[in-house]
């Protein structure tokens, strides 16, 4: 009977990101894709789960009193654990069906310097939403793994995995991470950046879906943009003195501009991380360059800017977003082979 459960149990991986959670299976790949947000309705004192995903996502600053979206991750760990667990949960409901006797083997991303106490949050978090067992696997190695780094080998690999929530710079050789760092800069900061750039030279107060939008479809990670006539970008929103919905034309130049000070702080940890490297590895970074992942990797010629400040070579990984998550569901179908890295017993 043992012998079948773990025959039948699925094995999956977790990206419990800060702004998305991705699922991925050994066998079928990505699962569930959807954003860290869950929604309650409250009436007579009594709070129910309303949704979960990306129809919470979508009453995000948008909602009556009675109602609350809810995002139970900050900077890649749980801040809320009861909302954590029942988002978790919901998701499970939704893409890994379970029963009593056949439960889901789970390897869960967490950010590299997570404390005990954190790691433990998210590791019972999991496991009272249907887990039979879950280990935790350092952010860095399973951005590494699912960008095809060879981090097995006795070789140096450097990632930078910019999340929702934290950016983590890694150097990892022999399946092992070498030097590395967490930052507490990823996509959510750069999105309160420029809500609060917005709100001083155009007088606009704009929710923070609009500047997620300005990030996607407008911002430059270029210090100096090429081109020589500045564009703007129609967003609209509360007039600061008035309190009257307007909309404002922003220009480019300067919504890149305000986002410089963040890329400074991500050059400067990758230089830090750089300078505590063995020689060695230092090398073959030298040679191989630099790949960063997350979701945040995709602001526009980021990887560009990077290779220009650090005059190393910087490339953007095939499917960045997916990297954390694909490297998961490596790690859990790679078993024993990884175990090391894996811990089960915080």
């Amino acid at each position: 009977m043992g012998f079948l459960k773990n025959l039948l149990s699925p094995k999956i991986g977790i990206d419990l990101g800060t702004a998305n959670t991705v699922i991925v299976t050994a066998d079928k790949g990505i699962i569930l894709d959807q954003p860290s947000v869950i929604s309650f309705h409250t009436k007579a004192g009594k709070r129910t789960f309303l949704s979960v995903g990306n129809a919470a996502k979508l009453m995000m600053g948008k909602t009556p009193q009675s109602i609350t979206a809810s995002e139970p991750l900050v900077d890649g760990v749980i801040a809320n654990f009861e909302d954590a667990e029942q988002m978790i949960a919901a998701f499970f409901k939704q893409a890994v069906p379970s029963t009593k006797y056949i439960k889901p083997y789970v390897v869960v991303c967490v950010p590299f310097g997570a404390t005990p106490v954190e790691k433990r949050a998210i590791q019972q978090a999991i496991k009272v939403s249907g887990a039979r067992t879950v280990g935790l696997l350092s952010e860095p190695m399973a951005a590494a793994l699912g960008a095809g780094l060879p981090v097995l080998k006795p070789q140096g690999s450097m990632v930078v995995d910019i999340g929702g929530g934290t950016t983590e710079i890694a150097v990892l050789s022999l399946g092992a991470v070498v030097t590395a760092k967490s930052i507490k800069v990823g996509g959510n900061l750069f999105n309160a950046t420029i809500q609060q750039f917005v709100k001083k030279p155009y007088d606009l107060h704009i929710g923070l879906l609009t500047a997620e939008r300005l990030k996607i479809e407008f911002a430059c990670a270029l210090r100096q943009p090429e081109q020589r006539t500045d564009s703007t970008y129609l967003v609209k929103g509360l007039h600061s003195i008035t309190g009257l919905p307007s909309s404002s034309k922003v220009s480019k130049r300067l919504i890149s501009q305000c986002i410089q000070q963040l890329i400074d702080i991500i050059e400067t940890e990758i230089r830090s991380v750089l300078e505590t490297a063995p020689p060695d590895l230092a090398s073959d970074i030298f040679d191989n360059g630099i790949m960063i992942t997350g979701g945040g990797s995709l602001l526009k010629d980021l990887d560009r800017e990077l290779t220009s400040r650090l005059h190393l070579n910087v490339t953007i990984a095939e499917a960045p977003k997916y990297s954390v998550a694909n490297g998961a569901g490596i790690a859990v179908r790679m078993g024993k082979k990884l175990a090391y890295a894996i811990e089960y017993n915080i």
